[in-house]
């Protein structure tokens, strides 16, 4: 109870913080709003030059890229301190303070920042949804609506877990994220059919870097009915709390290794 506690007294902060300049806040969350529609654009455009994507309409596309902004809408919104850990705290020595403070280190990561930048695109997510959705006449079950809740809860969690894994190396490598915007953007495959991609990306994106798990997978049980949603369920659960061990493990080891750079 006292971590939950502490964990919304600085997600409180943390809002309070970023709303003191409320403009810039409202600006960012519309450009990502924007950005994302750019994106949508583009694979509208493409899909028009091709009248189909492996089998795949312009509306079941739009579905597929909905479905995949909810979990990575999740993970913008509460652990985007693992990058700027990646990046320059550590390299700074901004991280010094962190182990001074009588608290998890990983909590303190997860609990200093809130995006308020992820709402936008969580909204351009679920508008595509409810659009793309309703255009090609789906009908939700409540199995459908439980396996997206839980592909976009544990699909965060994956993203969160591998954002772990790569900005934990920072601590033996002061630098990392280079190799963490690397490994993040093969989020960008999971807004299109998995099987267009040569056998090889697809393996990654199962096996290395999962997210064609919790989104590609899901995506199309809904739209396709072509798998048991349960045991779909379970699948998703079990890899991302798989991957969350791992990141907890590979982030405890290179915490040992941490050295100041006195900067």
């Amino acid at each position: 109870m006292r971590y939950i506690s502490l964990y919304f007294t600085c997600i409180k902060r943390s809002i309070i913080s970023r709303l003191e300049y409320k403009k810039d806040t409202f600006v960012a969350i519309f450009s990502f709003l924007f950005s994302n529609l750019a994106s949508i654009l583009s694979i509208y455009f493409i899909v028009n030059s091709i009248p189909s994507l492996n089998g795949w309409s312009i509306y079941q596309l739009g579905f597929l890229y909905g479905f995949s902004m909810l979990p990575v809408a999740i993970d913008h919104l509460f652990s985007d301190d693992l990058w700027l850990i990646a990046y320059h705290k550590v390299r700074n020595g901004e991280m010094d303070r962190y182990f001074l403070r009588p608290c998890p280190i990983l909590f303190q990561s997860l609990a200093e920042t809130f995006q308020p930048e992820g709402f936008g695109e969580l909204i351009v997510g679920l508008v595509m949804l409810i659009l793309c959705g309703t255009t090609i006449q789906l009908n939700w079950t409540f199995s459908m609506v439980i396996l997206m809740i839980i592909a976009t809860i544990f699909g965060a969690m994956i993203i969160t877990s591998l954002k772990i894994i790569f900005a934990s190396l920072a601590f033996k490598f002061k630098r990392s994220g280079q190799l963490l915007q690397i490994v993040y953007n093969f989020i960008s495959y999971t807004r299109y059919p998995l099987k267009i991609f040569p056998k090889f990306i697809q393996g990654l994106l199962i096996f290395i870097v999962p997210f064609a798990v919790a989104i590609s997978f899901p995506a199309e049980a809904i739209l396709f009915q072509n798998t048991s949603i349960w045991l779909l369920s379970l699948e998703i659960i079990g890899v991302s709390i798989l991957f969350l061990l791992l990141a907890i493990g590979i982030w405890s080891y290179f915490i040992r290794k941490y050295e100041s750079t006195g900067s």
